[in-house]
Formats: structure tokens, C-alpha cells, sequence
């Protein structure tokens, strides 16, 4: 177990969860007050005023250290300027909205740091190219800007990794410049876990104890069975659905793919036997399929399944572009070779390493236009952990799949729900659980800490906190007011304060902790009222007697 900074706790043990509150917002009014702003000069005549701004956030059972986090935004966004109403949702519900439907004006999220994100094609592309604005879409601001097309489109085809570099060091700096999101934190820290009843267990870069990894090395010391807890329902399990982070972590266990992303970040052979064989300049990428290998219903999986599988996710309306660039599969005997339309760099490790394998004797009769919709009862696949049960709203079980050429060491893996994460820790403590893939709140991890049966696996993101902007609505589309808005995120108070120093302040959408693709030179933003009214101002905005934003009258 890590040593963590007792001086930052005992500071929120002195004034509690109320007082680090306030004390974070103490040091935001210190940065300017109304009275220091009111010689911005604005735009001399005004218009009508900017609308009130909906702002969504998670509710404190979904994550508390975001929820606490809410408030001081909409705090700092009212002293700039902006009317600000709060909406609190609970998880499923946000991303429905926000993510799904892309139906807000500002909203507090999080985006996992899953093991195929360490490449940063994810990021630099999905995330961000005008592309993938469509509802359901990674780019869920709806930002569109054709010089950083350019850039996320160059650094696909550069699979010299110094030129690509240097290419998605440049695509951070138009993002940072842009703001299309407020990055605010890479929210590392501490899962618990109890020591007495589960070992071996492996928190892994960006996912703690919710790693792949994790999951089929946890140990039961005295049982069969381990049993994870986390402050979320699952959704779904059909795997060609969009799914949310938490359901995909689960999804991953039961089915397969050519490739897995290795501990260290990098993809390693799975169903695969070696790596790769490249040839015709980056065009044709051959691999050899494991010869072992069977479904959890017996029948055996083949090549003939590989190639299904590939054309099953063209006809994906939400993971169609993961193979979009692939012109054939060919089997020969048992090797499978993929020739591709253009230089597709992140190759192996965001294509061979996401394409989930389906077996086509399950799937093979389910009509395209409703792949999304089919329900497996028994979600048939090739993985460590065959589905057993799923009872929704209370536990999804999965058991050990014993043919399988890496047997998990939980004869059992369940999964169940808490209400939010300090009913979860209760459990913990209590023996309800024996794993928890969420932060506690400092208070809890003092207990934690006193507790000789428990244990704290301490682990560092690439994933992170955000603020979303709309872009597709007014005044969002203007890059002045997302920076002023960004100026607004307390992000030094969020990582401190409200975090207990768990997780690092970031400005870009790469995770320092992914040192070889992080640049970290970009334009930073820090809270400042006076610094988010100029922009605002120099942009032709202006503000009334009381403060209030304003369109100008042009």
C-alpha cells in the first residue's frame, strides 16, 4: 500500500467535507471579485443577454468527488458572468442525455482510460475529428475545425512514431488553444480491496482494479468467489452496442479478441499466437489464430469466425469506423491476413485489439439493421469468464471458463451494484464485497487505512474529468466563451481539496502518465475571473450594470 500525503488529510480531517468545500471556493474568490472585473471594457452598446446555462452534473451517489465539484464551477461561471441552473443526474441517465442524445449545454463527465487508449488514436481522432459528431459519437461537443482534421487524419498514416509525435503534440495544442472541453484532472488514486479475502490482485495504468488484468489474476484466499463492487448498474452486455466504460469492462471478459493490451500499454497477442507479420508498406497485416481455442457453448472457434466477426462490425452503426479501412480479410488455412486501404498506424492495438470475436453460429442468423438490439441469452463467447446469470439492478455473475488457454484464478466473478461508493466501502468492511472499482472519499480511506483485513491498490489514469461544451448551440460555438468558461474550472482545488491530492491537474486530452504521446507545453488554464471576462470582452461581449453577459448589439 501506497504512503499518501498525511498533511492534505489532515487539513480535511480539520475542516471536513463542508470545509474543504468552502475552502476551495475561498481560494477561488480570491482570484478576482466582482468589483476587479468591472473595468473590463466589453462591447458599448449591448444585446440580448447569453441564455442561462444548463450544467449537468453527476449526482453524489454516481461519483461525489465530481458532485462536489459542480457547484464551484457553476460558482465561478455566475461571478464571470453567465445565469447557471444545475441539473444532477445519476450516471445512466447523463450519458443517455449527454452522451446518447447529445441534448446539453455544458456537462461533468469522466472518460475512462481503457488499455486500447494508451495509443492515442482514440483521443486525437474519435474524441475530436468532425467526423464523429453524429449522436452516439465520441465527439460529443460537435467541435469541427479542418486544421485539426488535418492533423488527426495525418497521424493515422505516420507509422514512423517520432513524426506521428510531433503530429499529435500539435493536435493537443489546437485543442488546448480551442478548448472544446475543459480537461481538468487525471483522476488516479486508491481501490480497495480486502486483503484478507482476495490476492494477487494487479491495479493496472488508467483502470486500477477494474483492469482486465486484475480481474483474472484476483485470488480468493478462502472461497471460490470474488465479488467486485462498483457504484453503477450494468447497462448492457451486447457488445456491439455503445457501451459505457463500466459495462465494457465487464463485456471484455466473456469475448475475445485477436489482441489484448498488455499491462505496460502495449498490445500482445491473445488469440493471436505472435505478433503480426506487416508487409506492402503498412497495407497487409498477417496473423496466425491459436489453434486451442472454443466458444463457451463448445463449438470451436475458427478463422471462419475472425472473418464474421470483421464483417459483422462494417455493418455497426457504432463501431463500423473501427474497420472501415479494411478492404478484405483473407483466410488461409489457419492465418487470417487484413489488407488495408491506406496506413492505418494504430493498427494492431485499436483494430486487432477491440474487434470483439462472435461466434457465427450464435450471431450469424441476427439480421444487420438489429445487431445493436440482439439479446443473447446466454452471451456466448470465447473468453476467461462464461456468462451464468445476470439479475439486473443486482449482480451479474460469470464463471471461470475452463478451456480457456488462460484460465482466471476466480473459479466465480461477480459483479454487483452499489447505491454510490461509501454504501460500497460499508460493504466492503463488512464482507459483502471483496473489491471496489471506485475512490473513496478521504474519511473512508482512513478507515480503510486503519483496517488490518483491507488494502488500498494504488493506481495512475490516462483517463480523465472533463467539461463538455455544445457546440452545436449558441454561445458554445465560440471559442471566447469555452475559454472563458475553462477559466472558470478550479482544477488546482478539485485535485487538492476535493481529492485529497489523488490524480494530477492535465490541460490536454493525453494523460501525463502517457509520457511518449503527452505534450506538456500546451496552453494552460487556471482559475481566473478576470483573465475569462477579457476573453470575453475582446471577443465583443459585454456585461451590464450587474455583471450579467451579454451578446453585443452587433
Amino acid at each position: 500500500m501506497a504512503d499518501r500525503d498525511t498533511q492534505r488529510r489532515t487539513l480535511l480531517k480539520q475542516t471536513g467535507a463542508v470545509g474543504a468545500t468552502a475552502l476551495a471556493a475561498g481560494l477561488a474568490g480570491c482570484t478576482d471579485s466582482p468589483d476587479d472585473t468591472a473595468d473590463v471594457d466589453g462591447a458599448d452598446e449591448l444585446g440580448e443577454p447569453v441564455p442561462e446555462i444548463d450544467f449537468i452534473i453527476p449526482t453524489a451517489g454516481s461519483n461525489p468527488f465530481r458532485n462536489e465539484l459542480g457547484p464551484l464551477i457553476a460558482e465561478n461561471w455566475r461571478e464571470i458572468g453567465f445565469e447557471v441552473a444545475i441539473e444532477e443526474l445519476q450516471f445512466s441517465a447523463h450519458v443517455d442525455k449527454a452522451v446518447v442524445e447529445q441534448d446539453f449545454d455544458a456537462h461533468l463527465l469522466g472518460w475512462g482510460g481503457t488499455p486500447e487508449r494508451i495509443d492515442p488514436h482514440t483521443f486525437i481522432y474519435d474524441m475530436h475529428h468532425s467526423d464523429n459528431t453524429d449522436p452516439g459519437d465520441r465527439n460529443t461537443p460537435g467541435w469541427e475545425n479542418d486544421e485539426y482534421d488535418e492533423l488527426a487524419e495525418l497521424q493515422v498514416t505516420q507509422v514512423d512514431e517520432d513524426e506521428r509525435q510531433e503530429t499529435v503534440y500539435e493536435a493537443q495544442e489546437l485543442i488546448a488553444e480551442h478548448q472544446p472541453r475543459t480537461y481538468i484532472a487525471n483522476e488516479g488514486g486508491f481501490h480497495p480491496f480486502a486483503s484478507s479475502r482476495v490476492e494477487n490482485v494487479d491495479p493496472t495504468l488508467g483502470e486500477g482494479l477494474n483492469s482486465f488484468w486484475n480481474m483474472t489474476s484476483a485470488t480468493p484466499v478462502d472461497s471460490d468467489t470474488v465479488r467486485f463492487g462498483y457504484p453503477t448498474n450494468i447497462i448492457d452486455l451486447n457488445p456491439m452496442r455503445d457501451l459505457a466504460t463500466p459495462d465494457r469492462q465487464f463485456v471484455r471478459l466473456i469475448y475475445d479478441q485477436m489482441f489484448r493490451i498488455g499491462p505496460d500499454g502495449l498490445p500482445e497477442p491473445w488469440l493471436a499466437t505472435d505478433d503480426p507479420v506487416i508487409e506492402d508498406d503498412g497495407l497487409t497485416y498477417t496473423v496466425e489464430l491459436r489453434d486451442d481455442l472454443t466458444f463457451h457453448d463448445g463449438e470451436p472457434l475458427t478463422v471462419e469466425d475472425v472473418v464474421f466477426s470483421y464483417d459483422l462490425y462494417a455493418d455497426s452503426p457504432t463501431y463500423g469506423a473501427l474497420v472501415e479501412n479494411i478492404d478484405e480479410v483473407q483466410p488461409s488455412g489457419n492465418e487470417i491476413t487484413f489488407h488495408l486501404d491506406e496506413v492505418f498506424a494504430p493498427f494492431t492495438a485499436n483494430v486487432l485489439g477491440q474487434v470483439y470475436i462472435f461466434p457465427e453460429h450464435v450471431w450469424g442468423d441476427v439480421d444487420r439493421d438489429e445487431i445493436e438490439d440482439f439479446e443473447d441469452d446466454n452471451w456466448t463467447g470465447s473468453g476467461p469468464f462464461e456468462f451464468r446469470d445476470w439479475e439486473r439492478g443486482a449482480e451479474l455473475q460469470l464463471t471461470a471458463f475452463d478451456d480457456h488457454f488462460a484460465t482466471p484464478n476466480a473459479d466465480e466473478f461477480i459483479r454487483i451494484p452499489g447505491e454510490d461508493t461509501s454504501q460500497l466501502i460499508n460493504d466492503l468492511e463488512a464482507g459483502a464485497v471483496d473489491m471496489v472499482g471506485a475512490v473513496p472519499q478521504p474519511a473512508a480511506m482512513d478507515r480503510i487505512d486503519d483496517d488490518p483485513d483491507l488494502g488500498l491498490a494504488e493506481f495512475g489514469a490516462i483517463g480523465y474529468v472533463f467539461v463538455e461544451y455544445n457546440q452545436r448551440r449558441e454561445p458554445f460555438d465560440e471559442t471566447a466563451v469555452r475559454r472563458a468558461l475553462s477559466y472558470g474550472v478550479p482544477k488546482e482545488e478539485y485535485v487538492e481539496f476535493i481529492r485529497d491530492g489523488m490524480g494530477t491537474v492535465t490541460d490536454t486530452t493525453i494523460s501525463e502518465h502517457n509520457e511518449f504521446w503527452h505534450n506538456p507545453d500546451v496552453e494552460e488554464f487556471r482559475e481566473d475571473i478576470e483573465a475569462a471576462r477579457a476573453e470575453l470582452a475582446d471577443a465583443g461581449y459585454g456585461f451590464d450594470e450587474d455583471g450579467r453577459v451579454h451578446y453585443g448589439a452587433e
